[in-house]
This record gives structure tokens, C-alpha cells and sequence, in this order.
């Protein structure tokens, strides 16, 4: 799994989240949409958990490269923003799903298992 997200306590939270499950592994993170980029084609991950909000590039503006890049993968946007409007535009850019990140840790991992197995 691969973790986007420009502030870098939640990055760190996540990974040590994940990394505890027995089932998921970070192979790497990234602070934004263009290290992202770079990260997914040296790593080639099988989920990426991607912020929307980052400078430089943004989660939007990554995901249609990401998708091209990881056919395969699950992009899951998992985003501060509640809108309906930005749910939509992620998933017609490519996102497999859309999490709040007010969801709870269980339910988060619940969410990613259930993609992941799909």
C-alpha cells in the first residue's frame, strides 16, 4: 500500500495503523500527488490511499496518472472534505472509492479489506 497524504503525522499514523494488520504493508508514502507519481512506478502498489488537499500537486489532479499507471490497483481517496461534488469527481477521475477521514480506524480497515478483496 502506498500513503499520500501532505501532513506527515497522519502519514506516519496510517502506516503504523496498517502495518500492525497483519494484512496490509505500506511499501512507501508520499507528501504529495507528484511524489506519489513517483512512488507508485517505482513501487507498483496494490492500494494507494490518496489525499485530495496537497500542495504542489493534488489528489485529483494525480489520480488519472495513477490510474493509468496501476491498472490493477485500488485508489481509495481518502479525503478531510465531505461534498458529494468531490466524491463524484474522484471516482470519475478513477478513485474506487471515497473515504472520509473522519471515518474510524475500523471501519477504514474494513472498507480497504473489502476493496482490496474484491
Amino acid at each position: 500500500m502506498l500513503v499520500v497524504d501532505d501532513a506527515a503525522n497522519l502519514r506516519e499514523l496510517l502506516t503504523v495503523l496498517l502495518d500492525v494488520e497483519d494484512d496490509f504493508e505500506v511499501v512507501g508514502t508520499a507528501g504529495d500527488g507528484q511524489q506519489a507519481l513517483v512512488k507508485a512506478e517505482a513501487l507498483a502498489p496494490d492500494v494507494v490511499l490518496l489525499d485530495l488537499a496537497m500542495p504542489v500537486m493534488d489528489g485529483l489532479q494525480a489520480l488519472p496518472t495513477l490510474r493509468t499507471m496501476l491498472p490493477r490497483a485500488r485508489i481509495v481517496v481518502f479525503s478531510g472534505f465531505d461534498e458529494r461534488a468531490l466524491a463524484d469527481a474522484a471516482m470519475a477521475a478513477g478513485a474506487d472509492d471515497y473515504i472520509e477521514k473522519g471515518t474510524s480506524v475500523t471501519q477504514l480497515l474494513a472498507r480497504l479489506r473489502a476493496l482490496r478483496d474484491r
